[in-house]
């Protein structure tokens, strides 16, 4: 089905790899049958790909050794110039692989809840009760190699966050890109969350990468470190309409992972929407307080379509969805940039 992406490994890329690289990717697939490029972490079902030789370079390396080291997609640089600088400024400062150590969690970043419609046809501003994002729709109803979003991404400050109220429990707030989600019952997706606590004088504050494919839960990425004002590339892609990858570099820090991961079981990709949010997620079973977050701003943000459809915030069919209830509004505020605020 993909005509961009590479789901085999040649004898001759693997020829360049270190021996103990060969020799640790091959015990985890005589353990897991795994593809040769993909290492087992500690969560089941959840891989990340081997490293890339001492020297690599993404910007010049070609799709098939791209792919082979969970590098995600590269824009055309002849269609699309300005993505094509975006994704190789993140490739540059991709400087140290991390190894995820994941963490299941019992947080969940679904669908939009309560959209509602805009009521005249001359807007598209509408509200939801835990999403405020901007969203581009692709038309596609079903997984297809033309309409069906491919890859998002974007480039974002990790906002301070504070507690709504000082009230001895969490709250919670997520800045994410995804795949999904506005009229349909999956998001694949990834981001950083932004969590505070207030009790009496204690104040305490959590910050972690993550990702999900909803309805599975949110998973923490614990071995790369976020904080307040660093600078993040985060991008989601999928190769079939039930595996995805996500990838994530803390440019502030240098450090990067990838992870590849499963749709759950009865809920395949359709790529209808792509979008760039920030959310109050559910936790035990209800919506969180959002947290009183600082103004966070997306830019250099954009997404593809299979047939190289190029969309961004700005595209004239965006939806700007409202969290009255947060509070969270975005404004667009460029071709690829949103501002939202509290």
């Amino acid at each position: 089905m993909k005509k961009r992406n590479f789901t085999f490994v040649s004898a001759a890329l693997l020829f360049v790899l270190p021996l103990s690289t060969v020799q640790a990717f091959g015990q985890a697939q005589s353990i897991e049958k795994l593809p040769p490029n993909r290492l087992a972490t500690n969560l089941a079902g959840a891989t990340t790909a081997i490293s890339a030789p001492d020297g690599f370079n993404p910007v010049e390396a070609s799709d098939a050794e791209l792919a082979l080291y969970g590098f995600p997609p590269r824009p055309n640089a002849s269609l699309e110039p300005k993505a094509f600088a975006t994704w190789s400024r993140a490739m540059a400062h991709s400087a140290t692989k991390v190894m995820p150590v994941l963490e299941q969690t019992k947080i969940f970043h679904g669908p939009a809840k309560n959209p509602t419609a805009p009521k005249i046809a001359e807007t598209t501003s509408t509200t939801s009760s835990n999403w405020s994002a901007v969203v581009d729709f692709s038309g596609a109803s079903s997984y297809n190699t033309t309409s069906t979003f491919y890859y998002v991404y974007s480039y974002y400050v990790v906002p301070v966050a504070q507690a709504a109220s000082c009230n001895a429990t969490w709250d919670y707030s997520s800045s994410w890109v995804g795949i999904d989600g506005y009229g349909t019952a999956d998001v694949l997706q990834a981001g950083t969350e932004s969590d505070a606590y207030c009790s009496g004088s204690t104040t305490t504050t959590y910050y972690s990468p993550w990702y999900e494919w909803y309805p599975y839960g949110e998973v923490r990425v614990t071995s790369v470190p976020v904080a307040p004002g660093d600078d993040i590339f985060v991008e989601v892609w999928h190769t079939t309409s039930t595996q995805g990858y996500a990838y994530l570099v803390n440019e502030t820090t240098g450090k990067y992972f990838d992870i590849g991961f499963t749709a759950y079981p009865g809920y395949p990709l359709v790529g209808n929407c792509a979008e760039w949010v920030v959310e109050r997620p559910s936790v035990g079973g209800s919506l969180a307080t959002l947290t009183k977050y600082t103004d966070d701003v997306f830019w250099d943000a954009g997404a593809e379509t299979e047939n190289y459809t190029f969309y961004t915030p700005s595209y004239s069919g965006a939806y700007l969805v409202s969290m009255p209830s947060g509070p969270s509004y975005p404004d667009v505020i460029g071709p690829q940039a949103i501002w939202f605020y509290q």
